[in-house]
């Protein structure tokens, strides 16, 4: 079977990263497999590279129907059996596509979690009904959510969280004799993110230090936690970088991990913090709290609450050497039983081969 994977593009990010490397997975599982991309990005062109997979581009012509006119052309002219598909724009264009390409069959993700139903929400949905077979979400959040709002897909909804790569990220020991605590984040600088508001919880932290790793340009929303870290008299304390393509060197330096988006799918940045034996301090939203248990392995808080924000971390600040390290070991066991690669790949190929041993249930 000809499988396609699509995104928009292959730019840095955590749906892009789990969509190139299930593609290589792919391949080195035997099947015949392809990455289509239709906006500018390569920032994982080597990793398909490495695996033999082939990225192929279409370039946009004109509007968006044209684009999705030329995707279904690409499709056909390379011979696609599956489509899997990756966030909600490149859903709908993959549905739209699909129809023009009859036989074709669809497996959409979804990678975010919605805290409310929208029109574009109703109307992908119901795109989902009409062209969909397989919906895989990387929640069980927004599983949950899909079935409670569209009930008709039902019989379709499968959870796969993502995967982590559990020997690349391990827990290491840390020396806090004379240095300020010290709290990571990687994540994309926006207002989904809400670094904003880490910024404005980190005034109600004195002692600790917090490295933001996701400044990808230097936009509106870049210059608005800048103007805020000088007037709060943070320049010292809060540091924001580039993103680093060695997260396992950053995480190895933190005493802690800090996640404060306003919403979230299975955050590719916590399942490596976990994986790097890190506590976490989490916004409580999606599916957060099944991996982070406050008291066990880190703290929950309301992520439009500074305060609560801050409540967290110094909690965290608060603990002992001994409980850091436990903390830590709780979470590297979290990630060893969710985040495994090899949990990931048997899933996806259950839903392209068809379930090993039984009759694959939705969920």
């Amino acid at each position: 079977m000809k499988i396609c994977c699509m995104i928009a593009s292959l730019r840095m990010g955590g749906a892009e990263r789990q969509l190139a490397s299930l593609a290589a997975m792919l391949k080195r599982a035997g099947e015949d497999v392809e990455v289509l991309t239709y906006r500018d990005g390569d920032f994982y062109e080597d990793m398909l590279a490495e695996a033999g997979v082939p990225h192929i581009r279409v370039r946009q012509r004109g509007g968006e129907l044209l684009l999705v006119s030329d995707i279904a052309r690409q499709l056909k002219k390379s011979g696609c059996e599956l489509l899997i598909s990756y966030l909600a724009g490149t859903n709908i264009k993959a549905c739209l596509a699909g129809s023009l390409c009859p036989g074709l069959k669809l497996i959409v993700s979804e990678r975010n979690c919605n805290t409310s139903l929208q029109l574009h929400d109703r109307l992908r949905f119901a795109l989902y009904r009409r062209h969909a077979d397989k919906v895989v979400c990387n929640s069980y959040s927004q599983t949950a959510f899909i079935r409670e709002h569209a009930p008709a897909l039902q019989g379709r909804l499968y959870t796969i969280p993502n995967f982590t790569d559990l020997e690349r990220f391990r827990q290491s020991s840390k020396n806090l004799d004379g240095r300020p605590f010290k709290v990571v984040t990687m994540a994309r600088l926006d207002s989904r993110k809400n670094t904003l508001g880490l910024i404005r919880a980190a005034a109600g932290c004195p002692g600790i230090e917090f490295h933001w790793y996701g400044a990808e340009r230097q936009d509106g929303y870049y210059r608005c936690c800048l103007k805020l870290i000088d007037a709060l008299g943070l320049k010292e304390r809060f540091l924001i970088h580039p993103a680093s393509n060695n997260p396992e060197l950053v995480y190895g330096t933190a005493d802690a991990f800090c996640l404060p988006s306003f919403y979230e799918g299975t955050s590719n940045s916590l399942a490596e913090a976990l994986a790097s034996g890190l506590p976490a301090a989490c916004s409580r939203v999606s599916d957060n709290s099944r991996y982070v248990v406050d008291g066990r392995n880190g703290f929950l808080f309301d992520a439009a609450d500074p305060e609560s924000i801050s409540a967290a971390l110094n909690k965290l600040a608060a603990l002992g050497p001994e409980e850091l390290t436990a903390a830590g070991r709780q979470s590297r066991a979290v990630a060893e039983t969710a985040f495994r690669r090899d949990i990931f790949i048997e899933r996806y190929l259950d839903l392209i081969r068809g379930p090993r041993g039984g009759t694959k249930r939705p969920g």
